[in-house]
């Protein structure tokens, strides 16, 4: 199994100085995440929902081989619950389809109160209709989605199952599809951010261990950390690639100067 890891967003004030240079500024956020990292979940996408101008410069600051996902905006899957949400669907998808060959997966993230009966019909019939241009992973935060019949219909429509450490509920360790979208969510009891305040070695081994269970039956593993999870997701990625035995974070390379390239506030 191929194991991509990076962070849910990478526009946090808090990381100025333990992760990006102090003089840095958000202009030059992702050209420099993109020296470290070489995958990156886009949360902002949840509550506004990009232009493709935006995704076609946010393609331009990475380097080839980057890899993005993205959340579905909160307008489809929380507020409109996917019923009468075809235009800002429609303006998600295009701005996204800008963005390719980058983005691979998008993240249908559900809310807590969002339950099986209530929503089981809408929500596969929303999946059904969705493009073939991207897969696709569904985060469940019920606990009346994890069944059989559930797994089935995702399997049928090559669907993940998006495993989470999140406070909601705990998914089984179930592969619907041939790769893996794992989110180390953790809850918002940290208030500061910026270093890790929170042991959650014991989570990334069981996690880990659950996909090992599955390294024979899926070709890649998608793995976020975001800053709530333990108070610093780019130490974080660093643990959990220690623990895999993949070679660690290269937090300096963010100083090494593009191929050619100033730095964006010297244009």
């Amino acid at each position: 199994m191929e194991l991509k890891t990076g962070c849910v967003g990478y526009s946090y004030p808090e990381w100025v100085g333990p992760f990006y240079p102090r003089r840095a500024t958000q202009e030059e956020f992702l050209e420099m995440y993109g020296k470290v990292f070489d995958l990156l979940e886009v949360d902002s996408s949840f509550y506004r929902i990009p232009t493709p101008e935006m995704t076609q410069e946010w393609s331009r600051l990475v380097p080839d081989g980057f890899t993005f996902t993205a959340k579905f905006p909160k307008i489809v899957t929380h507020e409109r619950e996917f019923r009468q949400a075809k235009e800002p669907l429609d303006r998600f998808l295009r701005a996204m389809g800008a963005l390719r060959p980058k983005v691979p997966v998008l993240l249908v993230q559900l809310a807590p109160s969002y339950t099986m009966i209530r929503g089981e019909e809408e929500l596969f019939d929303f999946l059904k209709d969705l493009p073939r241009d991207f897969r696709y992973a569904v985060e469940f935060r019920h606990g009346s989605w994890f069944n059989e019949t559930v797994y089935r219909e995702l399997r049928k429509l090559e669907v993940a199952m998006a495993w989470s450490e999140v406070q909601y509920t705990e998914p089984p360790p179930i592969a619907t599809t041939d790769f893996i979208y794992m989110r180390f969510i953790g809850d918002r009891s940290l208030k500061k951010l910026g270093w890790v305040q929170i042991d959650r070695i014991p989570e990334m081994k069981k996690w880990l261990a659950n996909l090992r269970a599955v390294q024979d039956k899926v070709g890649r593993a998608y793995v976020f950390f975001n800053n709530h999870f333990a108070g610093f997701g780019p130490a974080c990625v660093d643990t959990f690639r220690g623990l895999a035995g993949l070679s660690p974070v290269d937090f300096k390379a963010i100083h090494a100067p593009g191929p050619g390239q100033k730095r964006i506030v010297d244009f």
